[in-house]
């Protein structure tokens, strides 16, 4: 469809227009808008109208079902009521006295609802027998202020009788029974129905409620005058209450209703479920509509304030946009190629002007950065060069130490020995012994050195799997070999596997070797790994060394926790720091009691197969 429109010439030369400008662009674009924003507000003008009137419908439907929900409920309740007083058994007594306490006591004590009075009537000579009050027995049923039918068909029949007021002056129901205890009998329970409507809210200003029944009479109503009118001036059922009656919930246009309703409303009905009535819900229909009128002229009134406001935008603001951006399109072009002299229009004071002022400090920006670049590039060059010395100096005191020291050691170890196995006195070789000692030491930290070395080289490569069991073995049959006195666990599951170096166990058999030095005579070390964590927040293995010695030296601790040394504060050995400098190579964690000196290191566990 599209390259059909584009193949006629007339489309084609006018599309072809539109791309080379940006200005033809914007006056095509707000074009468009205009035309979709003016489609926009007729649709709006037409569906605001359908949409507010469907509202009111709702809204007034809601509120006549939610009325006609509410009287369900309470007929309903009171319905109960004049049932569960009439089930009682004090009636079976035939004593009156007994009769008329259970029906004061009843009115006094009844929470659920709001009963005026209670009194028994005799069908046989249709006179009132007992009563909550007494000034009312013996009255005949013909000077009762209401007119009911005794037609029931079973025990559990409740008829109502229509609104009255009764002595005192409110307005009330009345609930008829049979009495069950008393054949003939009936049981009439007057409500008060003067504070129904007080629950009632109207969707609509100047609404109101009627409740008329199958004859057309208002029984209820939120205005006491309206009540046993008739709804309409003929006898004629209103159409409302006919639909009602057949059990069915709407609504009306407006109409009106004669004199009794002279202006002109807007009705919704539901039915009272149970009895003959029906609730219609009115409200005027020049308030219910009243916003309709208004949300149309203020649409009418942004749609000329829209155009107005699209035509200014294309006279006044598409030139200045489309220079604007040219010229900035031209700077922007030298910066790119390199020339970063460009000049910018920085005393604009509108918006283009923000953006030439930002351009030109990012031009600097670039410029002082440029330069930066330069000279860090120079320092970098004067740093590796510096390193690389370094590195040679390193390698050369690496291989001295390893090599020289390392064997000029050895060879003092050596003759020490030779020359205490020749010497007969004990406190000289006592003393050549621990000369001996001391050189093996020396010998040790030159070992540990060339670790430290491979440390500080492997450091940012990749962790390595290790099987944490097997992999402990062999460096701690080392230790043991040299300390055959000591005695040294291991309890680590065999199958845990971790991420870690691969001096890792040299690293953990050098502390167990210091621990077992430290002490003066055999001493046990344990070793514990505990498994941690979880799948989803990432399991690991805690790996604790113990011991019932001396321990690491405190003095070690104290300098690893530092992670410095100072000529106070430094360590005997190099196996603790061996130890933290291989956990700081991998995920892991290093802690050291001081007090205690248990050495605890956790270590991140790997799995097997999704390395493979």
């Amino acid at each position: 469809m599209i390259r059909r429109l584009l193949s006629l010439p007339g489309v084609r030369l006018l599309v072809e227009a539109v791309r080379d400008s940006y200005r033809r662009k914007l006056a095509a674009g707000l074009f468009v808008v205009l035309l979709v924003s003016a489609v926009a507000a007729v649709g709006l003008y037409v569906q605001v109208g359908v949409l507010l009137s469907e509202n009111v419908e709702q809204s007034m439907t809601a509120a006549a079902n939610s009325e006609a929900s509410e009287l369900t409920e309470w007929t309903g309740q009171n319905r109960l009521v004049a049932r569960l007083l009439s089930e009682h058994p004090v009636y079976g007594s035939g004593e009156p006295a007994a009769v008329r306490s259970y029906l004061q006591t009843q009115r006094a004590e009844r929470t659920e609802a709001e009963i005026v009075n209670a009194y028994v009537i005799d069908r046989r000579n249709l006179t009132v027998e007992t009563s909550a009050r007494r000034e009312l027995e013996g009255t005949a049923v013909e000077d009762l202020p209401w007119e009911q039918r005794f037609a029931f068909q079973r025990f559990t029949d409740v008829r109502i009788t229509r609104p009255y007021e009764d002595g005192t002056g409110e307005t009330v129901l009345g609930f008829l029974t049979p009495i069950r205890a008393m054949p003939g009998h009936l049981l009439v329970v007057t409500i008060d129905s003067t504070g129904l409507f007080d629950r009632f809210e109207h969707p609509v200003d100047g609404g109101y409620t009627r409740v008329v029944d199958s004859n057309g009479t208002v029984v209820l109503a939120d205005n006491r005058s309206a009540m046993l009118q008739q709804y309409r001036d003929e006898r004629l059922r209103a159409p409302e209450v006919v639909s009602g009656l057949r059990g069915d919930a709407g609504f009306s246009d407006p109409v009106n209703y004669g004199r009794s309703n002279p202006d002109r409303t807007v009705a919704a009905y539901a039915p009272v479920e149970g009895t003959d009535w029906v609730v219609i819900e009115h409200a005027p229909a020049d308030e219910a509509y009243a916003i309709t009128g208004q949300v149309r002229t203020w649409i009418g009134l942004v749609g000329v304030v829209a155009l107005f406001g699209l035509l200014s935008v294309v006279v006044v603001l598409g030139a200045d946009v489309t220079r604007s951006l040219s010229r900035l399109t031209a700077r922007a072009e030298r910066i790119q190629a390199g020339e970063y002299d460009v000049d910018f229009d920085t005393d604009r004071p509108d918006e283009f002007g923000d953006l030439n002022r930002t351009l030109a400090s990012t031009r600097d920006t670039l410029r002082e950065r440029f330069e930066k670049l330069r000279e860090t590039e120079r320092a970098l060059r004067r740093s590796n060069v510096r390193l690389e010395e370094r590195s040679s100096m390193v390698t050369v005191l690496n291989r001295i130490l390893r090599h020289n020291v390392r064997n000029d050691v050895n060879i003092i170890a050596g003759r020490t020995q030779s020359v205490a196995e020749d010497v007969d006195d004990e406190r000289l070789r006592e003393e050549l012994d621990t000369v001996r000692r001391t050189a093996l030491k020396l010998s040790d930290i030159s070992d540990r050195t060339q670790r430290i070395k491979q440390l500080l080289v492997d450091r940012g490569a990749e962790t390595t799997s290790l099987r944490l069991a097997d992999a402990l073995e062999a460096p701690l049959e080392e230790v043991r070999a040299e300390a055959p006195e000591s005695t040294i666990r291991v309890d680590v599951p065999a199958d845990v596997v971790v991420g870690a170096s691969e001096t890792l166990p040299l690293a953990i058999a050098d502390v167990v070797e210091q621990i077992i030095v430290a002490s003066d005579g055999p001493v046990s070390v344990d070793i514990d790994g505990t498994p941690t964590g979880t799948e989803r927040d990432g399991q690991s293995v805690t790996l604790a060394v113990s011991d019932d010695g001396a321990g690491i030296p405190k003095m070690d601790v104290l300098a690893v926790e530092r992670g410095e040394e100072t000529p106070l504060n430094h360590a005997e050995g190099l196996a603790l720091w061996c130890l933290k400098w291989t956990v700081d190579t991998t995920a892991g964690d290093l802690d050291v009691d001081p007090e205690g000196a248990t050495v605890a290191v956790r270590l991140p566990v790997v799995d097997e197969r999704a390395e493979s």
